[in-house]
């Protein structure tokens, strides 16, 4: 299986959709890794590796802050239907719930401007409502930064220490981190005019002025590590026979808890799997899927068994590059069932 897949993302190299990608492909009995093309193609082409460290960006959402507000629910240090303004007093709107956070349900806008920020308090209070929350769904980083503030408050602790002592170091993710000391084993992202070539520092905008440790983007990691995670949820909360998270708490993942009048259905920090592009040949009633900016996505299907993890920087050297990926992730996940489907991997 392996080689066939690797074949099939060779040729979407080629055909310039992305430099190069590191994927994984778990299955209840087997787990499936490959790295295809080149980890950078400017200032010269470098060929790509499976233990590199990618700039995972909005993958950091559920990685790091999904997981520790799980924590938090299940040590009632918070729950859903508190207000963000019960933690962040600065908040300027009173009927804001974690939950809305969660679900990208707030109706929170920036009005900040990303390039040009003068303080971390621009983010709690230079802000709008688009719409009241709970009414619609409208995907934007300031909810998970939010999210950030707020459990780096009820813990007392920075993020980054956080990830590493309750979520890194129990599953031995030992390649997984904020602001990586060894900027050459990352893959490089964007090249511009302002920062020049993107290389061991976060991409994310917004997570670079809170100095690569922010809620929503900043960890760099393996496709190794990162199914060391993946495999986690799919054995209800354990990693190699031991505890990590009841598994309660899991299944709010998988648990559509806000539609909005297009059907888009998200859970705590996903989006669920029948109302995303991602999966429209493939969706099954117990999936969830996210991306990331750089040109990743995971897939976890429990109805199977299954997940995908799929690692690239479409946007190098440049953002507008990920169009191609884009049109081509339906397509790339399509495949792989495919080809579970033929090894029989999948009924």
């Amino acid at each position: 299986m392996e080689e066939e897949l690797n074949t099939y993302l060779e040729k979407l190299v080629k055909e310039h959709v992305f430099p190069g990608c590191n994927w994984c492909v778990i299955t209840k009995d087997d787990t499936f890794y490959g790295s295809v093309g080149y980890k950078a193609l400017k200032p010269k082409k470098i060929t790509n590796d499976i233990n590199n460290l990618y700039d995972i960006a909005s993958i950091t959402k559920l990685l790091v802050t999904n997981t520790l507000i799980a924590f938090l629910l299940r040590d009632d240090k918070i729950r859903l239907d508190n207000y963000v303004k019960d933690f962040l007093p600065d908040f300027p709107f009173d009927d804001v719930r974690i939950i809305h956070l969660l679900t990208h349900s707030s109706g929170i806008i920036p009005k900040y401007d990303k390039n040009h920020l003068q303080s971390k308090d621009e983010f709690i209070t230079n802000i709008a409502l688009k719409f009241s929350p709970g009414t619609d769904v409208l995907y934007v980083d300031n909810n998970f930064i939010l999210l950030g503030f707020i459990v780096e408050k009820i813990y007392g602790k920075p993020l980054d220490v956080l990830a590493q002592e309750l979520i890194f170091k129990p599953l031995k993710m030992n390649d997984t981190y904020f602001c990586p000391s060894d900027k050459e084993r990352c893959v490089p992202t964007e090249i511009t005019k302002q920062r020049g070539l993107i290389q061991g520092v976060v991409h994310d905008e917004k997570a670079a002025f809170l100095d690569g440790v922010a809620g929503h983007a900043g960890v760099f990691s393996t496709i190794g590590d990162i199914s060391h995670f993946i495999q986690m949820i799919l054995n209800d909360g354990f990693y190699q026979g031991k505890a990590f998270i009841e598994s309660n708490y899991l299944d709010l993942w998988f648990q559509p808890l806000f539609i909005n009048g297009d059907g888009i259905r998200r859970t705590i920090g996903w989006i669920y799997g029948k109302s995303s592009s991602l999966c429209k040949s493939i969706a099954t009633e117990d999936m969830i899927v996210h991306t990331g900016f750089p040109g990743h996505h995971i897939v976890i299907d429990r109805s199977n068994d299954i997940a995908i993890i799929f690692l690239s920087n479409s946007i190098h050297p440049k953002r507008e590059n990920k169009e191609k990926l884009i049109s081509k992730r339906e397509e790339i996940n399509r495949e792989i069932y495919r080809l579970l489907k033929k090894y029989n991997y999948l009924n």
